[in-house]
């Protein structure tokens, strides 16, 4: 054999030996050349995303081999599989990723799984199979992949460490709710109204008038007196005075002035004739002291003043109340006496087509006119009013004493949440039709923590007021409270679209839960300080938004640990630091919390952080 076909067949040799060395063994020896990055694993929309990018490098991948590729996060509830998925040699038939044997090339894999708690200290391990094969198999399970002639397992890699769960952190127990006003006025005006009526041309007291003698217009002026005599306070007198609009315009003015001064007078006197038989009913006669003798003495001094403010107006002529009479009447030509004198431009020349017409229609004179000439008073009573210290009082030992308002309003002069329960349940009891009772103690429930209570309380507000805004806003709090989700979306809908302002907020709780950061955000909008508005600006990365709203927040553990977690999306050791110690004192379990949490990932190895949590 010559030297020449010796060397050819040594050559084929080595490249027959090399080919033969190829596959899965080669593979798994320079498995540490395979480079993977992965996107940070963390709950979004109550889902787990995993994107890993993998590089596979030139002359690694043979082509003749299927590598089987399949994650799956190992968490201290077991271990949880994600799909598989397939890289193939260029020779290879059937599903997957390509990989060039010379090139190299790159792969990306993403598959979702729904979060369950214990999953957040997960570790992302992939252990990739490598069999040789002329298609690729359907291999349903890892060991499905090893069973394969030459299987074997190309190496372990460790991609990820724990999952952020800060979406998870929505607080879905503190909602907005609405408390129904309880209508209750701390001050509350009662006006009696009475009217005098006048001769024409003239302001004198006319008794035997008439208008005067009229019954209802004496049953008002009878009326007024009597609440005059009960000594109620009064905050003013109005009296307007007019005359009728036929007499000239001078004339009139000066006639409802004087009448007006009438009026006033008139009420002076009757005033005075009220705190006169007021201070008699409230005489005793009392020992003076050192003496046998007795006096008399006013025991209880009349609320009602004879210096009362008093506002008199002098209307002059009423021609509205002309035009609005006549208007009204059963006068047969009252249109055509209407645009004749509306035609007047001139006042002189209005008021003597008036005094035309009272000439030839009688009826103006003897029905229109009268009325017109009248002095109207009306006196603004104070209506008196149990002292807030009453009304506490009475809530809690005596709450049959109290009208459904006053009872109402007594819940909101204390802060305890069991006293405010126990006024609303008395409410319930003594006014059953009242939603505003049965709403009101299913928000205090709700306060309380105590749903399954808050949820009977609002269904009979509800059944008592349906589609009520406030009621609807509140069964979707109680709702989400107890992991209804699809119940308080349906409620919170509803009452937004009745134009509950709590309800449209509270849907930001909804929107963080499905991923939908930014709307959350836009939900609570602006002025929400809340801890649930901080959060959905947080995820929306609105660091510094979310810092504010934490800041105005009521403060508690929750508060302070959210601050950290900002304070580690920042950068900020010494924010972390002090936010975390504040919410580990309010409540220790934030302990175990923050050596779990990605968020502080960094900080893990920290002492000054192990020193606090420690």
């Amino acid at each position: 054999m010559s030297k020449t076909k010796l060397i050819i067949l040594a050559l084929g040799v080595i490249v027959i030996g090399l080919t033969g060395c190829g596959g899965p063994k080669k593979m798994a020896k320079k498995y540490n050349e395979v480079k993977y990055t992965v996107e940070p694993l963390a709950v979004s929309g109550g889902k787990v995303t995993t994107t890993i990018k993998g590089t596979v490098p030139p002359k690694y991948f043979h082509k003749k081999t299927v590598e089987y590729f399949q994650p799956v996060l190992e968490t201290e509830n077991g271990t949880i599989p994600l799909k598989p998925f397939y890289i193939k040699g260029g020779k290879v038939m059937g599903e997957g990723i390509t990989i060039d044997q010379k090139a190299g090339g790159a792969f990306t894999y993403t598959d979702v799984v729904d979060y369950k708690p214990g999953m957040e200290n997960a570790k992302l391990v992939v252990k990739p199979v490598a069999y040789k094969s002329k298609d690729v198999k359907a291999n349903k399970t890892q060991q499905d992949a090893l069973a394969n002639k030459g299987a074997l397992v190309l190496g372990s890699s460790n991609l990820a460490d724990g999952i952020n769960t800060t979406e998870t952190r929505v607080d879905k127990k503190n909602s907005q709710t609405a408390t129904a006003a309880n209508g209750y006025e701390k001050e509350t005006i009662i006006p009696k109204k009475a009217d005098i009526y006048f001769v024409v041309n003239e302001s004198n007291l006319a008794w035997n008038l008439p208008l005067n003698k009229d019954q209802a217009h004496k049953d008002a002026l009878t009326a007024l007196n009597d609440q005059l005599k009960k000594d109620w306070a009064v905050k003013n007198i109005e009296i307007n005075a007019w005359a009728s609009p036929e007499g000239e315009e001078s004339l009139n003015q000066n006639l409802s002035l004087n009448r007006s001064k009438t009026a006033e007078k008139y009420m002076k006197d009757q005033i005075n004739a009220a705190i006169k038989e007021i201070d008699k009913a409230n005489t005793k006669e009392v020992e003076v002291p050192g003496s046998k003798k007795k006096q008399k003495v006013v025991t209880t001094p009349a609320k009602l003043k004879a210096d009362a403010a008093t506002v008199s107006n002098a209307k002059g002529e009423d021609w509205d109340g002309f035009l609005v009479s006549m208007q009204n009447s059963n006068i047969a030509e009252k249109n055509t006496i209407l645009n004749v004198v509306k035609s007047q431009p001139d006042r002189t020349k209005r008021e003597q087509e008036i005094r035309n017409m009272t000439v030839v229609y009688k009826e103006i004179e003897d029905q229109i006119l009268p009325p017109l000439r009248r002095a109207e008073m009306v006196v603004n009573f104070y209506e008196p009013k149990k002292t807030d210290a009453e009304i506490a009082q009475f809530s809690t030992t005596n709450p049959k004493q109290l009208s459904e308002k006053e009872l109402l309003y007594a819940a909101t002069l204390t802060n305890d949440l069991n006293t405010q329960m126990a006024i609303y349940k008395s409410a319930t009891e003594l006014y059953p039709q009242s939603w505003q009772a049965w709403n009101n103690a299913g928000v205090t429930a709700f306060k309380l923590a105590k749903f399954n209570d808050s949820k009977s309380y609002l269904e009979k507000a509800n059944s008592l007021s349906a589609n009520n805004m406030e009621v609807l806003n509140n069964l979707g709090a109680t709702a989400l409270a107890l992991g209804d989700t699809q119940g308080a979306k349906s409620y919170f809908e509803s009452a937004a679209k009745a134009g509950s302002k709590e309800a449209a907020s509270n849907v930001g709780a909804l929107k963080i839960s499905a991923g939908d950061y930014s709307g959350a955000a836009s939900a609570y909008g602006t002025n929400s300080c809340t801890y649930n508005a901080a959060l959905a600006q947080l995820l929306a990365n609105r660091i510094d938004d979310a810092l504010k709203t934490l800041d105005c927040a009521p403060q508690n553990a929750e508060v302070s640990y959210l601050k950290a977690v900002c304070n580690a999306r920042k950068d900020n050791a010494a924010g972390i630091y002090t936010n975390l110690q504040s919410a580990i004192k309010a409540d220790a379990n934030y302990k175990n919390t923050a050596k779990k949490d990605v968020e502080f990932k960094k900080y893990w190895n920290q002492a000054e952080f192990q020193n606090i949590v420690k």
